[in-house]
C-alpha cells in the first residue's frame, strides 16, 4: 500500500512583530494601526473623525471594541487622541512559517491502515482502549482557529459539520492576495496546517483521530502566508457565538508591552514604533468574550525554546530574534494567547513523554503538555551532513506527528501545534462523557481525571501532567 507523505519541518504558526511601517516602503502613504476603544464597543462618531484625518476603517470586532483602521503617518498621533480610544499601535503581522516538504504517492487508505505510524495518539489512548470507552459524538465541538480545513479529506468530512467560516477578507493581507475574495464560505485550507490540526482531533479514516467521531468546524484566520489580529478576534468571537465547545489554537506569538523601536541600516535614523497594548488589551477580551460563552479556548505555548513565564528573557530572544531586521525592544515580552488568563496552554512531548527540544515552557503557564513530535535527530542529521539518510531510512516516523494535509492525504510535522488539538479533542471527550459545564469547570476536570500527573520542578515544563485519554474516560 503506498501512502502520501509530506516532511513538514516548520515547527509552528509563529507571529512577526515586523509592523506594517516596516512591511512596505518608506514613503508609502498609509499604514495599518490596531485600535482599542474603552468599551466594547465602536463608537459612532469615530467612523467621521477618522474620515477627518485621512483615515478608513478596514476591519472591525465590535464585540470587543476593536478596529484596524488603514491612516497616514502623520495622522497616527492624532487618531490615537480621537474619543474612545484607550490604546492603539502599529498592526503587527501573524505568519506561516517555512516548511521543507517531502511528497510520496497517494491512494486512499483502508480504515485505520496507518494507525501503526500514530505513535502520539496511541500514547494518548493507551494504544486506542480510550476508542472503547468513548470517540464523542457531534453534541460536541471543537473549533478550529487556523488556516482553514479540507472540507473534502475523506477522514474529516464525517465530522465537519455545517458553518465553517472564513475570516480573511477581499484581497487578504493588506490587499495583496488578489485571489482571496473575502466569501465567508472559503475555509478550505490553502496550506495544510488546519487540516493537520484537524486530523489529530477527528480524523476517522486512513488515520485516527484522539476522538474520531467528535464534530469540528473551521474557523480560517489564514491564507497562504499572513494574517492580521482582527481576523484571529473575530473567529474567536463567531467560533463562541456559534456555541462552540473548545476552541482550539495552534498559534502563539508575542506582545510587547513597552516600545519598539527600528533602526534604519541607511540613515541610522531611530523611529519608535510604539507598543503592542492594543492587540494585547484585544487579545484579553477576546478571550474573555470567548469563556463567558462557554467556549474553553486551547493555545499552543509555542516553539522557541524558552521560558515565557520570564519577561526578561522573552524580550530577549525579540531582541536577538529580530536584530537583524533592525528591530529592538524595551519592556516586558509576553507570549499570547498562551500567557494570558482563562486559556488551556500546551507544551509539547515527543517520543517516551521526552520533553520536546524546541518546545517553550514556564511555571505558572503551562497547564498541560501532550506528544507534539519531537526533531532531536532531524537537527543532528542535518547538522552532520546525514540528511539524506534521515529521509531515506523514513526516521522522522519515530519523532513527527502523522495527520491529515490540505490535499486529501497526509503529512508528518511536530511542534506545539501538534500537542494542542489532542488536548482540545481529550476536552471535547469529557463533555461528551459528563455533560455541558462551564469553562473552568471543564478545565479543572481535565486536570483531575485527564493526566499523568508529575510532581516539583517538572511543573514548569508539563504543567498538571501528561494528557491522558483512556484515564479520561475510565
Amino acid at each position: 500500500m503506498k501512502k502520501f507523505i509530506k516532511l513538514v519541518v516548520g515547527l509552528a504558526l509563529i507571529l512577526s512583530f515586523l509592523p506594517s511601517t516596516l512591511m512596505v516602503e518608506a514613503n508609502t502613504q498609509k499604514d495599518y494601526y490596531s485600535i482599542l476603544f474603552k468599551n466594547n464597543s465602536i463608537p459612532q462618531d469615530f467612523k467621521g473623525e477618522l474620515d477627518s484625518l485621512g483615515g478608513e476603517i478596514v476591519y472591525s470586532v465590535p464585540e470587543i471594541g476593536y478596529v484596524q483602521v488603514k491612516a497616514p503617518k502623520a495622522a497616527f498621533a492624532k487618531v490615537k487622541g480621537l474619543n474612545g480610544v484607550s490604546a492603539a499601535n502599529p498592526s503587527i503581522t501573524w505568519s506561516l512559517p517555512q516548511s521543507q516538504k517531502i511528497k510520496e504517492d497517494v491512494v486512499t487508505p483502508a480504515k485505520a491502515a496507518l494507525w501503526d505510524l500514530q505513535w502520539d495518539i496511541k500514547r494518548i489512548t493507551n494504544n486506542g482502549e480510550s476508542y472503547k470507552l468513548g470517540t464523542g459524538s457531534h453534541d460536541v465541538v471543537v473549533g478550529v482557529i487556523d488556516t482553514g480545513i479540507d472540507r473534502d479529506h475523506p477522514d474529516l468530512v464525517g465530522n465537519l459539520l455545517p458553518g465553517s467560516k472564513n475570516f480573511v477578507p477581499a484581497g487578504g493581507f493588506q490587499g495583496t492576495e488578489p485571489e482571496e475574495t473575502g466569501n465567508p464560505d472559503a475555509f478550505d485550507d490553502l496550506n495544510g496546517h488546519g487540516s493537520h490540526v484537524a486530523g489529530s482531533i477527528a480524523a476517522n479514516g486512513g488515520m485516527l483521530g484522539v476522538a474520531p467521531d467528535t464534530g469540528i468546524k473551521a474557523y480560517r484566520v489564514f491564507g497562504k502566508s499572513s494574517a492580521e489580529s482582527g481576523w484571529i478576534f473575530a473567529a474567536m468571537i463567531a467560533a463562541a457565538n456559534d456555541g462552540v465547545d473548545v476552541i482550539s489554537m495552534s498559534l502563539g506569538g508575542f506582545d510587547i508591552i513597552g516600545q519598539a523601536f527600528y533602526v534604519d541600516p541607511v540613515t541610522g535614523e531611530k523611529i519608535n514604533l510604539g507598543n503592542d497594548v492594543a492587540d494585547f488589551k484585544a487579545y484579553k477580551r477576546a478571550v474573555d468574550y470567548a469563556l463567558s460563552k462557554g467556549s474553553l479556548v486551547v493555545a499552543a505555548s509555542g516553539n522557541d525554546g524558552i521560558n515565557i513565564s520570564n519577561k526578561n528573557e522573552v524580550l530577549n530572544f525579540l531582541n536577538n530574534e529580530y536584530a537583524g531586521d533592525g528591530l529592538y525592544f524595551n519592556g516586558a515580552g509576553f507570549a499570547v494567547p498562551a500567557t494570558l488568563p482563562g486559556v488551556v496552554t500546551v507544551s509539547a512531548t515527543g517520543p517516551n513523554d521526552q520533553f520536546a527540544s524546541y518546545s517553550n515552557y514556564g511555571e505558572g503557564v503551562i497547564d498541560i503538555t501532550t506528544s507534539g513530535g519531537d526533531s532531536r535527530m532531524y537537527v543532528d542529521y542535518y547538522n552532520t551532513g546525514r540528511f539524506n539518510e534521515y529521509i531515506a531510512k523514513r526516521l522522522y516516523e519515530k519523532e513527527f506527528n502523522l495527520s491529515t494535509s490540505e490535499d486529501g492525504g497526509y503529512y508528518w510535522s511536530t511542534g506545539t501545534s501538534m500537542a494542542t488539538p489532542k488536548v482540545s479533542a481529550v476536552a471535547a471527550l469529557l463533555i461528551d462523557k459528563y455533560g455541558k459545564m462551564s469553562p473552568a469547570q471543564l478545565e479543572q476536570l481535565l486536570y483531575k481525571v485527564a493526566v499523568d500527573t508529575i510532581k516539583g520542578t517538572d511543573i514548569a515544563y508539563f504543567g498538571n501532567g501528561f494528557l491522558n485519554a483512556y484515564k479520561a474516560l475510565q
